[in-house]
């Protein structure tokens, strides 16, 4: 896949955070090649390596315009206004909406283990 994303960090919802995943908030391409869907990434802040996943399209609990956020595993920096790049290894699974908070909060912990798993293999 190898699909580069990089922008600035913008201000969001502030909906990850409330929820203990912080998301890093990149302005939507407007040509882009990804489909909607939450992928396995490795994440590039300040000359570092990091894992990831990165979200696409319209959160679960907003009516709102297509996002594209990206939640950095084990990290906890705040980076408004920073760069940040990523490249998307393998897509995990189609975006979808959930009925509870509770029901989100258990597929974002699924999705974080199973990129855990995709790019230790790699």
């Amino acid at each position: 896949m190898n699909e580069n994303v990089r922008g600035i960090v913008i201000y969001g919802d502030g909906v990850g955070t409330k929820l203990g995943y912080p998301t890093a908030n990149l302005r939507m391409p407007k040509y882009r090649k990804l489909k909607n869907g939450i992928y396995a990434a490795r994440v590039r802040y300040n000359k570092k390596e990091f894992q990831g996943i990165i979200i696409i399209g319209v959160p679960s609990e907003s009516n709102s315009e297509p996002k594209l956020e990206i939640h950095i595993l084990d990290f906890d920096k705040m980076i408004y206004g920073k760069w940040l790049s990523a490249i998307v290894v393998k897509k995990i699974r189609k975006l979808q909406r959930y009925s509870s908070q509770n029901t989100l909060v258990k597929a974002i912990e699924n999705d974080c283990q199973q990129a855990r798993k995709i790019l230790n293999m790699i």
